[in-house]
């Protein structure tokens, strides 16, 4: 007899719990048709596993996914564009709404260095002054080429001044990364410029650091012109 009694315990318990959760689904498929019908739901980019810091998004790592407008956060990415093939500026987890200020992109105001570095390139920083720095108006974003002059190994005391790199692109100088002119329109010294290179580019300007004297040459930036020349020495200048 108690056998029986347990077993009918047992059997509305599982009939209950069934009702409820029957009901909760039905709940929530009232709410969602409510919020279809008002056209209140919103499609927001969502994490679909967890994405470290500093990592490039792809379009696996991520879904836009229909959330009611009510719990979507003001800053969610609401375009894939705004998300797919940028830099997570800190870790993502999975089911996370993507904020825009949470990802960072070629185009996005730069916060870190290494988020504007372009693929493939490094980031390198030389020491100028007011005469090799072009008294202070190089900005964040111009171009540059790169001349250096030093001592020919065969003929010691004998210098020449050549032209060793080309359209490179200044990312900061000192630590400012921003091309914004200063404060009254004056233009800053600054002591050091970071430049984009690639490892190649990269050796034959550290070791002009080492050995030799460096000037920059400021393009215009309409100027895309690579030009050929020889390197220039004293004995040239007399004619």
């Amino acid at each position: 007899m108690k056998k029986i009694k347990f077993n009918v315990v047992i059997l509305l318990a599982v009939v209950f719990g069934a009702a409820a959760a029957y009901g909760v689904y039905q709940y929530l498929n009232n709410v969602k048709d409510a919020y279809v019908e008002q056209g209140n739901f919103v499609q927001v980019a969502v994490a679909l596993q967890y994405i470290p810091a500093k990592t490039p998004i792809s379009p696996q790592m991520f879904a836009m996914k229909e959330i009611p407008a009510h719990y979507v956060n003001n800053d969610a990415a609401v375009d894939p564009k705004e998300v797919s093939g940028k830099l997570s500026k800190t870790p993502l987890y999975q089911d996370e709404q993507i904020l825009r200020s949470k990802v960072a992109g070629a185009g996005d105001p730069p916060e870190e260095l290494a988020f504007i570095v372009p693929n493939g390139q490094r980031a390198v920083t030389v020491a100028v002054n007011e005469v090799s720095g072009i008294a202070g108006m190089i900005r964040p974003g111009d171009r540059i080429d790169v001349l250096v002059t030093f001592e020919e190994e065969v003929e010691k005391e004998k210098k020449m001044t050549s032209l060793i790199l080309q359209k490179i692109r200044v990312l900061a100088t000192d630590r400012s990364m921003s091309a914004t002119v200063g404060q009254g329109g004056q233009e800053g010294i600054y002591q050091t410029i970071t430049l984009a290179v690639t490892p190649q580019q990269a050796q034959p300007l550290v070791l002009a650091t080492e050995h030799g004297n460096m000037r920059m040459m400021l393009r215009s930036h309409a100027d895309e012109t690579a030009v050929n020349i020889p390197a220039a020495r004293v004995k040239d200048l007399v004619r």
